[in-house]
């Protein structure tokens, strides 16, 4: 059985951006907070790796009874053990923080293929790293 914990997404996942209504119920709560790692931008979406910038985006809090749902479509929209051989992320737990400064340990998708060093989002003015679809399609400064 797996935890009941929030999620950290930090893209396509997050209000407003593409994915928002692949969520299969609504969230009790939504919470701005950052974790630690390394963020890309690759065509559409974002890619995190475990790295040591602190990287924005959003506590995803789910009712218990919704939890196995939730894991299956996420699981199935970031390619997590879908049967074959390789996956496109796998879903880990680490610690992250509000805005508030609560700290949460939360489930999150680190991206599991080759990425090149070009592709990385540097931190902003803010010192965080974000990723946002309208930013991406813009152009992003890396590093």
């Amino acid at each position: 059985m797996e935890e009941h914990l929030p999620f950290f997404v930090y893209g396509t996942l997050k209000r407003g951006e593409v994915r928002e209504r692949c969520w299969p119920h609504p969230a009790s709560d939504i919470v701005a907070a950052t974790t630690r790692g390394a963020l890309y931008a690759l065509a559409s979406y974002p890619a995190l790796l475990p790295g040591d910038d602190a990287v924005s985006g959003e506590l995803w809090f789910i009712r218990a009874s919704h939890m196995a749902e939730t894991l299956r479509v996420l699981d199935a929209i970031e390619g997590f053990r879908q049967g074959d051989d390789i996956d496109l992320y796998v879903r880990d737990i680490a610690d992250c923080v509000s805005t508030d400064g609560a700290k949460y340990r939360a489930y999150l998708y680190y991206y599991v293929q080759p990425v090149e060093p070009s592709q990385r989002i540097a931190p902003n003015d803010q010192n965080v790293c974000l990723w946002t679809a309208s930013q991406n399609a813009r152009g992003r400064k890396s590093i």
